[in-house]
């Protein structure tokens, strides 16, 4: 009976100090988990269009949308993303276009040095993006520097959803 107490003891105590969140990253609790880079995506048109919303003539739904590396064989991989809804993080900050989102791109990007967008039947555009711990501070799309939305916010995630213009 002292070990089944100790032990239920040892699990309550482990328990009430290692809080679960879902970051998106898995693991067992917070204490496991590291932060990881999310990238999110505005697309919009020249009109500043958001390209990613089913109300705007000639959006890109998901099901056309591919986002992947290729390995050292040359071989394609596909990277998991999804498309977020508009959403409010305080009453002074809201993100009010759809954003392709990806969670492991800035893992990846660690080892990675190009990646690959293609939006529906359109043009393959080359992403290349820095990484510093939790943060993307630089992305580029055909070479070009995107500017980020938010570029004040030092709030992750806030502070990696960039605008891509096409």
């Amino acid at each position: 009976m002292k070990k089944f107490l100790a032990a239920f003891l040892l699990i309550f105590i482990v328990n009430l100090g290692c809080k679960k969140m879902d970051v998106g990253g898995g693991g067992l609790c917070a204490c496991s988990i590291l932060p990881q880079p999310i990238l999110s995506l505005l697309i919009k048109n020249s009109a500043n269009a958001d390209l990613l919303n089913s109300a705007t003539t000639r959006y890109f739904d998901k099901s056309k949308i591919q986002f992947y590396y290729k390995d050292a064989n040359n071989v394609i991989k596909q990277l998991n993303f999804g498309i977020n809804q508009p959403f409010t993080y305080t009453n002074d900050l809201k993100v009010t276009d759809y954003q392709l989102v990806s969670y492991e791109i800035g893992t990846l990007a660690k080892s990675i040095d190009t990646f690959y967008l293609k939006l529906g039947d359109g043009i393959v555009y080359e992403v290349k993006l820095k990484v510093n711990n939790t943060i993307i501070e630089k992305l580029m799309i055909n070479n070009v520097e995107l500017s980020k939305e938010f570029p004040a916010i030092n709030i992750s995630p806030i502070n990696s959803i960039y605008t891509f213009k096409i």
